[in-house]
């Protein structure tokens, strides 16, 4: 945790997002490299009735931190994505998870 999601991007550039997101993603929201998961959603935009129009869109799925925690990892997995894949406009999104309701093995948080 926390769990990546990306959309509107190729495989290769989630793949090297895996190497590199994690050595400056974690310090900033205080957790160890291994904690990341990565997972690219196939997507396919349409805009006016047409195929189209694809942009780089990242949800963050993660256990809640401070504001200054998440505007600080928003810009640095904003600058990453920015870096890969030239774009005006890039979405992060993050999604706060509740520890009583994230399992592994059958056991909560």
């Amino acid at each position: 945790m926390p769990h990546m999601r990306f959309r509107g991007m190729k495989a290769e550039q989630v793949a090297n997002l895996s190497q590199t997101l994690p050595q400056q993603l974690a310090p900033a929201m205080e957790t160890s490299e291994d904690n990341f998961s990565f997972e690219l959603i196939n997507t396919q935009y349409f805009t006016k009735g047409q195929s189209g129009g694809e942009y780089p869109f990242v949800e963050v799925l993660w256990f809640q931190r401070s504001q200054e925690v998440q505007d600080k990892s928003a810009m640095i997995i904003t600058e990453k994505v920015k870096a890969l894949f030239p774009q005006d406009d890039i979405a992060v999104i993050f999604i706060p998870l509740e520890k009583k309701n994230y399992y592994e093995n059958g056991s909560h948080f």
